[in-house]
């Protein structure tokens, strides 16, 4: 076997942090982002990140409810927090 799953988790939270920080770097070009923007939208990208890798590890050592509980109190939030950074950045382009 070529991956386990610490490798498949590993890579993972690579694509997804290498694909989070091009996002924000577009968008940032997009929208010129302010302190609240990059506060929200760092948090919340932190959040989602720890959250997918509490959740993988823990299914790795076979505890899936403690994987759903994972998802539920760091995904969730995470999520909410992206989308109000979306709206303030969305609300202050629209204001120029």
């Amino acid at each position: 076997m070529i991956f386990t799953g610490i490798e498949i988790l590993f890579f993972s939270l690579g694509v997804i942090t290498t694909l989070a920080m091009g996002l924000i770097y577009y968008y940032n070009q997009k929208l010129k982002f302010n302190i609240s923007t990059w506060i929200s939208i760092c948090i919340g990208v932190f959040l989602f990140i720890f959250g997918i890798a509490w959740s993988f590890s823990s299914i790795l050592e076979g505890e899936p409810r403690a994987a759903s509980m994972g998802l539920i109190v760091f995904v969730i939030p995470s999520l909410i927090l992206l989308l109000l950074s979306r709206k303030l950045a969305l609300k202050k382009a629209a204001s120029k």
